[in-house]
């Protein structure tokens, strides 16, 4: 790839997943790398970037029905053929694009990308899947069995079938899986120090992008039918909004910090939390953000500037082991905690594929970790709010069960800051916790965990 200039939607969808299957990118930075280089259309980039998600989501799947037309198994393949059959027939089975397009771009990609005495298998699977009688039952059913059913039918990796049929019911499971295979648009948070809600969904309307109200948060913007590259829209780089999670938005009201306060970020990068405490800390005060990797307090501080934030200020550190003067300087103190992320896998379309059941006690014990150090850090009084995007009892109550049996000055406070944004979940936040979970009756919910503590003086 070389030089900006005219290309396809399918294979910029190629080119990106390829950097997955190759090199173990992660499909947003490779597609976004590949946007970024080429500057298409932006209907040509929404159609790659739907090609490029839904593939990679999809995988388990896709390899299962491919499986069923080929005459020797999808991994002894070379790379560039396996993610041709992929991306088409993606595109047949689950976009239900017009047949000829599908297989007629799967043939020229194998052709240019694969090699050409490799076109005629290309178009020999594809018009085999097209000539299947009843394409609804190549796929096993609920009824065939339900670990069946979501791990080759819905995608998910045997391990986490198992995790969420151990821990939840058959029924939560299967909305689990649901959910995190129906993602409908990208959260983003306003910069309401810039802008309104509302003057920013007029704003979008009139760039041509659709957006609507919505998440949990007053500042929640879900912005529907992809855009391709967001960075690139001028309301981005002009300040207006940054991307963040929408149930990720609930962590700045939750902690709710004064103007004026200090506060301490353990976990900061990229900064979608700091920068959401810092505007509602109306850019007066003193935020200090942390993050154990010093190629990412870029993101941070170019976040902060593009928001026009001047309050934050970055460095480098294990929060684990904070500097001496660090003891009891907060007011307020955040912990999002490393975690599994199980909570928001339909953002993430790759995200499942890179876990593993070991993983969740790993980060169990590094986020108590980093939860035991932070008890040192804040001032008496002072409020703590530890959170996680996903949906584990290990990373979550039972981390926070721990903590407060070992550190007996510390004690659970409402989340008065989030009752009018969740009313529904008024017992929970009155406890001083919160567990959501991801629901497809709401398509813009996802699993998270957030709970408040205070230090007692003395």
């Amino acid at each position: 790839m070389a030089g900006k200039q005219q290309i396809d939607a399918r294979s910029l969808a190629f080119w990106a997943l390829r950097q997955v299957e190759m090199d173990g990118a992660y499909a947003n930075i490779a597609l976004k790398q590949v946007l970024n280089q080429y500057q298409p259309q932006q209907q040509t980039a929404r159609l790659a970037a739907q090609i490029v998600y839904g593939t990679t989501r999809m995988r388990l799947a896709l390899d299962y029905l491919l499986n069923r037309f080929l005459t020797k198994p999808l991994e002894a393949m070379m790379p560039e053929l396996k993610i041709i059959l992929r991306l088409s027939l993606y595109q047949l089975h689950y976009l239900q694009v017009e047949p000829y397009a599908a297989v007629n771009e799967g043939v020229r990609l194998t052709k240019k990308y694969a090699s050409p005495r490799l076109a005629g298998l290309t178009n020999a699977v594809l018009r085999n899947y097209l000539r299947a009688a009843d394409k609804e039952q190549l796929l096993p059913h609920r009824e065939d069995g339900l670990r069946q059913y979501l791990h080759i039918t819905l995608s998910f990796p045997a391990w986490l079938v198992d995790y969420l049929l151990a821990h939840f019911s058959p029924q939560e499971a299967e909305d689990f899986c649901l959910q995190a295979n129906a993602h409908h648009g990208i959260a983003v948070r306003t910069n309401t120090l810039k802008i309104s809600r509302e003057q920013l969904l007029e704003q979008l309307a009139a760039a041509g992008i659709e957006a609507v109200p919505g998440g949990y948060a007053p500042e929640t913007v879900i912005i529907r039918g992809g855009v391709g590259n967001i960075s690139a829209l001028p309301l981005f780089r002009e300040g207006y909004f940054t991307v963040q999670g929408a149930a990720s938005q609930l962590v700045g009201h939750a902690l709710a910090p004064r103007p004026g306060s200090t506060v301490l970020d353990l976990c900061a990068a990229p900064g979608g939390k700091s920068t959401h405490l810092a505007a509602l800390m109306q850019d007066k005060g003193k935020l200090q953000a942390f993050d154990l990797h010093p190629h990412k307090l870029s993101l941070i501080e170019a976040n902060a500037r593009r928001l026009g934030l001047t309050i934050i200020s970055a460095a480098a550190a294990d929060s684990r082991h904070l500097p001496e003067i660090y003891r009891e300087c907060a007011d307020y103190l955040l912990l999002d905690a490393p975690c599994s992320g199980l909570g928001v896998l339909a953002a993430r379309s790759d995200s499942r594929f890179r876990k593993e059941i070991s993983n969740i006690d790993q980060l169990a014990e590094l986020s108590y970790q980093l939860l035991d150090a932070a008890s040192a850090y804040l001032k008496p009084g002072g409020r703590l709010c530890y959170s996680t995007c996903t949906i584990t009892q290990e990373e979550n109550a039972a981390n926070i069960r721990r903590f407060l049996a070992e550190h007996p000055q510390f004690a659970p406070v409402p989340l008065d800051g989030l009752l009018p944004l969740l009313p529904e979940h008024q017992q929970e936040l009155n406890s001083g916790q919160l567990q959501l979970l991801p629901t497809p009756d709401d398509p813009d919910s996802e699993g998270f965990y957030i709970a408040l503590l205070e230090k007692r003086n003395g």
